[in-house]
């Protein structure tokens, strides 16, 4: 390509300037079809692995098509968002050995351009992954993957999860109150059933509330109808029946009632930060809740670390391209997904504390891509 000026003498910085541009847009459309076709490829055998290890028991079960279809359909959203890295790992690999085989790669290094400049486009869209990815999984994945499971168990006959939560107990004030419902409605922000009892310093019982319901009116309960024991300093107790009766310390929020229905892992980002707060109210061990938490938040580093790791195997794949990429990103993402799961046990069982056991797999690995990225072939 020869660009001259008005002179006649050559410009070889516009070639430097437009070439870097064109390079990055093709490498980013090559990254994105392949992307979306490895994703396409990991989703569905997902779903064709789901779909052959239960659809004995949906067929017992008389399930009908439609609804084994929807099923099927309502498990996307969730291995896509957890496919990602490996499918993206796959393209940005794959881009890249293809280039090489192609002797396209020692044309861009030969005329100046590094690879850190190629792969720009690449970086922002690592970032934009690491943003959106993250909010899909929040308001998307997460809500999918709990009506795949009621969808199941309503298909299968198995009692499940409804939005009905039914003998409850939890505590409040690290244990100083304890809640016993039959019933909790979420739409109407009732409980059904209610028996409360409030201990003193010394764990003692102090006073106590029966009643047969409660209404939430955003500051506390109110009861329509109470029966309300108290004890005095010699430990003898009065009963009284109360109408329109409230308490300011009887105020543990709905939601308290509502998320021990589920698993951390079906939670939204709001519900189990609620969820780990009610925990801590109530006294109880909340390490689950907040290894959760954790990886929820280290996974907006993935696509990043996924970026360091394709860029360090950049021209090192000439043959075979699609077979080693392949083999590459397996082995890559099996390894890190072990990792994480191994920081996540460490993290239940009380050997580290869950930001330890989860941020310093990925501190471990950025630092791994981080020297990957510098060491890239230029």
């Amino acid at each position: 390509m020869t660009l001259l000026g008005v002179s006649g003498h050559k410009k070889p910085w516009v070639w430097n300037h437009v070439a870097p541009r064109l390079l990055r847009r093709h490498l980013l459309k090559s990254v994105v079809l392949r992307l979306l076709g490895a994703e396409a490829f990991l989703v569905g055998l997902f779903l064709l692995a789901d779909l052959f290890t239960s659809i004995w028991r949906l067929l017992a079960a008389e399930a009908s098509i439609l609804n084994i279809l929807r099923w099927l359909v309502s498990g996307v959203p969730s291995y896509a968002v957890e496919l990602l890295p490996v499918a993206y790992l796959f393209a940005i690999t794959l881009c890249l050995a293809e280039m090489h085989a192609d002797g396209e790669l020692m044309v861009v290094w030969g005329s100046g351009i590094s690879i850190h400049s190629l792969s720009r486009s690449v970086l922002f869209l690592s970032f934009f992954l690491s943003v959106s990815v993250f909010f899909a999984k929040d308001q998307i994945a997460i809500p999918a993957l709990l009506s795949k499971d009621r969808l199941y168990s309503e298909m299968t006959a198995q009692s499940g999860r409804t939005l009905l939560s039914s003998n409850i107990t939890i505590m409040d004030e690290a244990g100083a109150l304890v809640y016993k419902v039959g019933r909790f409605d979420p739409n109407i922000q009732r409980l059904v059933d209610v028996d409360i009892v409030a201990r003193d310093s010394e764990g003692r019982p102090s006073f106590r509330i029966t009643a047969p319901s409660a209404q939430w009116t955003h500051e506390a309960w109110y009861f329509p109808q109470a029966t309300v024991y108290v004890s005095d300093e010699k430990g003898r107790w009065t009963l009284n029946q109360e109408e329109g009766y409230t308490n300011p310390r009887i105020n543990a929020k709905p939601a308290d009632f509502g998320l021990i229905r589920e698993k951390p892992e079906h939670m939204k980002g709001s519900e189990l930060t609620s969820y780990i707060d009610s925990l801590v109210a109530s006294g109880l061990p909340a390490v689950e809740a907040r290894t959760e938490l954790h990886k929820r938040y280290s996974f907006l580093l993935t696509p990043l670390i996924v970026y360091g790791l394709s860029l360090s195997f950049a021209g090192l794949f000439r043959k075979n391209t699609l077979l080693m990429s392949l083999l590459f990103s397996l082995s890559a993402a099996t390894v890190y997904y072990v990792a994480q799961m191994l920081g996540s046990l460490a993290s239940k069982t009380g050997w580290v504390s869950p930001g330890v056991g989860i941020w310093a797999i990925n501190l471990v690995f950025s630092l791994i891509a981080a020297f990957g990225f510098m060491r890239a072939r230029t």
